[in-house]
């Protein structure tokens, strides 16, 4: 399947977990087609070749590690067009943090139009340096442990995620530069056409290309977690550190990881109403994940929706942030009706 074509697959499989009436048969549609095309595949690479090669002229660490990201999944690009060149670009430039470290996660294995899904291990401590109050950092250090049979130092990771403070991927600030690489230059008609469907527009279609990107980024697995914190029993110690992980998740920057969160709260939960409580916020937040999903259809078609939507990653915040916020401007409630069944 053609890279444009996974973009919007990817999208809505995270965007659509349970279901949104109509909006699956939508992305199916015939509007949709065209972008199985071997023309589609080589008028995409085209403009991201051109993008790339004008954000190769810029030397801020944020649109380097942007271009980055984008470059990751191009194929047959030139030396000074890489993804590696890009990055190593981007960690040397002033005020390259955390978020480019990120970036750098992705140093290993094949990239490409698929990407191999593994971790820079000199990333990652690296990160572990930076950001050290960063638990999405300490659950990588976490799985990376349990691969390689450390208990020791398994347990260690799992204490230093439970102390930090917060649980970022830097999705929103990744978003952000890659969105802003692409839009460095106009999409050609048929571009937009091919990535939005019929009637797309340009705001949709950029908006797409730099999502459907950043989700190829490294993150950890959170199946480890659910393991180790499925019956703490009565390790208070345990428990403990996982009602924190639980609370950090749920406060996260991806929708993904607050959905997490909120499960594992629920499951950790010491009695029927705090249970009930977030229950409730799960339901609430699948909700939102639901319409959030079907305004990002209905902007493929709809100009000031997707501009709204482009503004809001521009700026800045978490996924989360930018969904609650593109439902209050379309006037959606962020509570579900009684009667909703998910």
């Amino acid at each position: 399947m053609p890279r444009a074509q996974r973009t919007l697959s990817l999208l809505l499989a995270v965007l659509l977990p349970l279901g949104a009436g109509a909006a699956p048969a939508a992305a199916g549609s015939a509007a949709t087609a065209p972008v199985g095309s071997v023309v589609m595949h080589s008028t995409l690479a085209q403009f991201e070749h051109d993008v790339l090669s004008i954000t190769a002229l810029r030397g801020t660490a944020r649109r380097l590690a942007g271009a980055a990201v984008l470059a990751r999944a191009v194929p047959d690009l030139p030396p000074v067009l890489t993804y590696k060149t890009f990055l190593k670009r981007a960690l040397a430039a002033p005020g390259a943090g955390p978020a480019v470290q990120w970036v750098a996660l992705g140093d290993c294995g094949r990239v490409g139009p698929q990407p191999e899904d593994c971790i820079s291990d000199n990333a990652l401590t690296r990160l572990e340096q930076q950001a050290p109050d960063n638990a999405a950092v300490w659950l990588l250090a976490f799985d990376r442990a349990r691969q390689h049979g450390d208990d020791k130092a398994a347990r260690a990771a799992l204490a230093r995620a439970a102390r930090a403070t917060e649980f970022s991927t830097y999705y929103g600030t990744l978003l952000k530069s890659v969105l802003e690489t692409a839009r460095a230059l106009p999409m050609s008609p048929a571009l937009v056409r091919q990535l939005a469907g019929i009637g797309g527009n340009a705001y949709a279609a950029t908006y797409m290309l730099a999502a459907g990107n950043v989700m190829y980024l490294p993150g950890p697995a959170l199946a480890p977690v659910f393991e180790a914190c499925k019956d703490p029993g009565r390790a208070a110690a345990l428990r403990a550190q996982c009602r924190r992980i639980a609370h950090l998740l749920a406060w996260g920057d991806t929708v993904i990881v607050r959905a997490a969160g909120l499960a594992l709260q629920e499951r950790l939960a010491g009695d029927a109403e705090a249970r009930q409580r977030y229950a409730e916020a799960r339901r609430a937040h699948a909700w939102q994940t639901q319409q959030f999903a079907i305004l990002v259809l209905k902007a493929r078609t709809d100009r000031g929706l997707a501009g709204t939507l482009v503004q809001l990653v521009l700026q800045g915040g978490t996924e989360n942030s930018i969904q609650v916020a593109l439902l209050r401007k379309a006037g959606i409630a962020t509570t579900p009706p009684a009667d909703w069944k998910g």
